[in-house]
């Protein structure tokens, strides 16, 4: 399967084409303004963008995805290092070390620090996706239907039980997903299913009506309720010029020898994140928390926490560290890592490159310029960072009754764009409100849209495999060693994360 030179060298023109250049360093340029502004994330900003993606080549469009991916991860510490509010969730665990530093009058050395940090273990955890997901795929390839189905609903156990506080409200939210992604026509009889009579719906849900309505509107329909209700601190952020001046001294930069000073904590994020990455559900936020805690209790002579740059640099190397490996799922098994990872593989999907195992053998010159993107995206978001770091802070402080309406009207515009159809822009509101609804009553979203672009996997395999045996269920479902495996490690993991969320509550009461 690998290698496969003449796949390389097409993909080498695409992705160092001036286009997928150009559409690379505007998805990063777009991404770290996006990670600045607190509120959004880098899956809102990938989800706006899908649109836009929907209309350029594969390469372009994995440029402009992937960019946002990155440069969102980076662009959070700039808002958690400036005034301890973080762009991003993932940029949470940077705020304890970096505002400390902003307040001693080294703002520019802690957004330096996380620069480097970020892209290091960004290009870390890159590496080790291209070597461990042909790994997997080969793996992959023995699956049959019975393995294949029963490794989804593994992954949504794993996405139910991790990706929220509350194992139930995890498992709703995947049965939502569930019943979501089977609204439109049956695809063994050709027959309308659960279209409540909607001749729009016979095509079931449009992915990117799905997407921006529940990971862009949904946050701003958030954000308008707060600016209502005057429950946010200040939803139009105020910032002391002369404060903010005397926390970034220009004279106060990075030396690479401070930056070497910071390698055992960057290790650790690039070794944690890239774990953290490849399971289901957990994704940058818990990746920057696992190592900023691993790294603080490996190295207590360091003061993480008082405000060092090492605090920052772990912190930053673990959310980052996520990206690449959140696809590595993706690619070998068609099950995406995290939300952002979703979104991406919806716009392969919409590219005719769906992800599975077999990707690597039909479209070897797609994988390969995902790989290529992965790597050459990290200097742009280098280059980038290092210029322009200091000028996103001010995106920080554009008001919030300007940001809502702004964004709102380019989902709009973005989601009727692809088809020209006024259904799916009601789909797309229908769903902001659904997705606003679901975070007031702290049901995780990533269950929902993961749950959503599987299903159809789990389904044919399914009937794949009745049909192989019969309709036999028992064969059907259990025919081989592997197939009863995946069965019983999701009665067990079901079993532990019920007993510890059990456990949980009785220690909180």
């Amino acid at each position: 399967m690998f290698p496969q030179p003449e796949a390389f060298i097409d993909a080498l023109a695409l992705v160092f084409s001036f286009q997928t250049l150009l559409w690379t360093m505007i998805g990063v340029t777009i991404g770290v303004g996006i990670g600045a502004i607190p509120g959004l994330s880098a899956s809102s900003g990938v989800a706006l963008m899908l649109p836009l993606s929907f209309q350029l080549g594969i390469a372009p469009a994995l440029g402009l995805l992937i960019g946002i991916y990155k440069g969102a991860e980076f662009g959070g510490s700039i808002a958690a290092i400036s005034f301890a509010t973080p762009g991003t969730p993932a940029a949470a665990a940077t705020v304890y070390d970096g505002y400390k530093l902003t307040e001693r009058g080294k703002g520019r050395k802690a957004v330096l620090t996380a620069l480097y940090a970020s892209v290091t273990g960004d290009t870390l955890g890159s590496l080790l996706t291209i070597f461990v997901a042909p790994a997997l795929v080969l793996v992959a390839l023995k699956f049959g239907p019975s393995e294949r189905f029963w490794l989804v609903v593994l992954a949504l156990t794993l996405l139910a039980s991790l990706g929220g506080r509350h194992f139930a409200k995890g498992m709703l939210a995947a049965a939502i997903g569930l019943f979501l992604a089977t609204i439109g026509t049956d695809p063994i009889s050709a027959s309308p299913r659960m279209t409540f009579g909607l001749f729009w719906l016979e095509d079931g849900i449009y992915l990117p009506s799905l997407m921006i309505g529940l990971f862009a509107v949904s946050r701003m329909i958030e954000d308008a309720v707060d600016l209502l209700k005057e429950r946010a601190k200040s939803m139009a952020q105020t910032v002391d010029v002369e404060a903010f001046s005397k926390g970034f001294d220009k004279n106060d930069g990075l030396t690479f020898r401070e930056f070497l000073t910071c390698k055992k904590e960057v290790f650790l994020g690039f070794c944690i994140g890239s774990f953290v990455g490849m399971m289901p559900g957990l994704g940058g936020t818990a990746a920057a928390f696992i190592s900023y805690g691993v790294a603080k209790q490996a190295s207590p002579e360091k003061k993480i926490g008082t405000g060092v740059i090492e605090g920052v640099a772990a912190a930053e190397a673990g959310n980052s560290a996520t990206v690449g490996p959140a696809l590595v799922p993706l690619l070998a098994f068609g099950i995406p890592g995290s939300i952002t990872a979703a979104l991406i593989g919806g716009a392969l999907t919409y590219h005719g490159a769906i992800p599975s195992p077999r990707m690597f053998e039909l479209f070897p010159h797609v994988v390969y310029s995902l790989f290529l993107i992965l790597i050459f995206a990290n200097f742009i978001n280098l280059g980038i960072g290092r210029l322009f770091a200091f000028v996103y802070v001010r995106l920080a402080q554009v008001p919030k009754p300007m940001l809502i309406p702004a964004i709102i009207m380019i989902a709009i515009v973005g989601t009727y764009s692809i088809r020209g159809n006024i259904y799916d822009v009601g789909i797309m509101l229908f769903f902001g409100v659904v997705g606003f609804v679901l975070r007031r009553l702290g049901i995780p979203d990533a269950p929902l849209i993961i749950t959503f672009l599987i299903s159809p996997l789990a389904e044919s395999s399914l009937r794949r495999a009745l049909l192989i045996t019969d309709y036999n269920w028992m064969e059907a479902l259990f025919d081989s060693g592997l197939s009863i495996g995946l069965f019983i490690a999701t009665i067990v993991f079901s079993f532990v994360f019920v007993r510890m969320r059990k456990r949980e509550n009785f220690s909180a009461d």
